[in-house]
């Protein structure tokens, strides 16, 4: 099972022994074409390692209707989604669908807790990496709305829509 978490990025910082404790943990789930993996505004979740699959990234509109933020294919590249739900305590920040067939390792957030609680150094390390990915991410977003508001200012706009249409969230970790 410890074959699951080889050559993740986002594990790469973990020992051999450290990542085989999460496979340990880890479960294995498929979702079909449509399927939600995680539903914005629910409550915070568990870690999703994306194997085989694209989902979608959604963000909902106040007006209704959601907005398209990213397509993840995780075909040739694994990666992690619902990071920031081990962590945080408010709700997913946005909705991850499957557009097709998506095979994916489920961490539960519960057994993470649990680990941090045993005063795991593998779930110290992960806490670790999560934060540093968002505070990244963070920062790329404040760059974004800077530069967004003077390539408006510039143009003499003043339109929120526009600004909001300007601005474009990375979801890469």
């Amino acid at each position: 099972m410890g074959v699951g978490l080889q050559g993740v990025r986002f594990f790469e910082f973990l020992t051999e022994e450290e990542r085989e404790e999460f496979a340990e943990v880890s479960e294995p789930v498929s979702f079909g074409a449509g399927e939600e993996i995680i539903e914005e505004g629910t409550e915070p979740g568990s870690l999703f390692v994306l194997v085989s699959g694209i989902v979608e990234v959604r963000k909902r509109l106040a007006g209704g209707g959601s907005r398209l933020l990213a397509e993840i294919d995780a075909t040739h590249e694994r990666t992690v989604v619902g990071e920031r739900g081990l962590l945080g305590e408010s709700g997913s920040s946005a909705t991850v669908m499957a557009v097709g067939p998506v095979e994916a390792i489920k961490i539960p957030r519960d057994t993470f807790r649990r680990m941090i609680a045993a005063g795991r150094p593998a779930a110290f390390k992960l806490s670790y990496r999560i934060a540093r990915t968002l505070a990244r991410r963070l920062t790329r977003l404040d760059d974004e709305v800077v530069e967004a508001i003077r390539e408006l200012q510039s143009r003499g706009e003043t339109d929120i829509e526009a600004f909001r249409d300007r601005l474009i969230t990375d979801w890469s970790v």
